[in-house]
This record gives structure tokens, sequence and C-alpha cells, in this order.
């Protein structure tokens, strides 16, 4: 069974048929090559893009993920941007990427403390790839598209 279906599966059994935009989300991110095509801030920025609604699932969510979850990896999201804002051209170094695949672990141990939702912890390990992420460019619409999610997380926590 792929890994897509049992997502779809244990989405539908932990909320009883209710629609969940992260798995929406990560079947968007499938169906393309680089997170660029779907990281656009006509599809993530407005209130009702992705950006939202990842933010809002991630209210809603039992495990509601708290804001220094989302920051310690935003954090680290900025570092690395600043750094690939000095490349010349659009690639990114062998250390650079290097650094955005080992987010993965930290995520991980997150999601192994239950300090983030499942479905958080599976989107990021749809972005977070070599396949996703191939250049500046797309590092850059998934920092924008994450800056987003932190934005629209604090709006709801009001």
């Amino acid at each position: 069974m792929s890994n897509n279906k049992k997502r779809g599966q244990q989405w539908q059994q932990n909320k009883k048929g209710q629609q969940n935009p992260i798995f929406d989300l990560i079947k968007e991110i499938e169906k393309v090559g680089t997170l660029k095509e779907v990281f656009t801030p006509e599809n993530y920025a407005l209130p009702d893009g992705w950006a939202y609604k990842t933010a809002d699932t991630l209210r809603r969510n039992q495990n509601a993920m708290n804001s220094n979850q989302l920051r310690k990896i935003f954090t680290q999201l900025k570092t690395i941007e600043d750094s690939v804002d000095r490349n010349k051209g659009n690639e990114l170094t062998n250390d650079q990427m290097n650094q955005i695949l080992l987010l993965m672990p930290q995520i991980a141990y997150a999601r192994g403390r239950n300090l983030i939702p499942k479905d958080f912890y599976d989107l990021m390990t749809e972005c977070i790839t070599p396949k996703r992420i191939k250049d500046k460019e797309d590092y850059k619409s998934f920092v924008g598209f994450y800056t987003a999610v932190i934005a629209y997380s604090k709006m709801g926590r009001r």
C-alpha cells in the first residue's frame, strides 16, 4: 500500500471522514516536480490558501502544535536562507542542501516526542527532500510558505 493511501486511511480513521487540507497539500506536491510549482504566493499566501489551511488544521488538531515547535524549525530555515541568499546563481551548495536535509532528523525527533502532529510531519517529509528542493527558488518558495503558516497560526491563537 502506498504512503499516500496509508495517510488518507489514517486521516479518515482519525477524523471520521473529515477532509484534511494538509493531506490535500501533500497530494498536490506529489503531482509536481518541485516546490516552486506549488508554493506560489497566489496558492499559499491568501486567506484561503495552503498556509492558512495548514495553520488552521494544526490549530484544530487534538495534539495541537505549539508555536515553539514552529519557531524552532523557522529559525533554522531562515539561517539557511541567509546563506542561500548569498549564492550568485540559482543553485544550492552541497553544504546548504545538507543543512536543509538535516532538518528532518530534528523534525522526526519532535514527532517521536509527540510535539508535532503526524500530518505536519508527513508534510515536512514530502517537502524536505532533494526531489522537491532542487534549487534556490524551491527553497525560498518553501520558506515563504512556512513563514505564512507561522503568521496564520499566530492569527488563530488570539
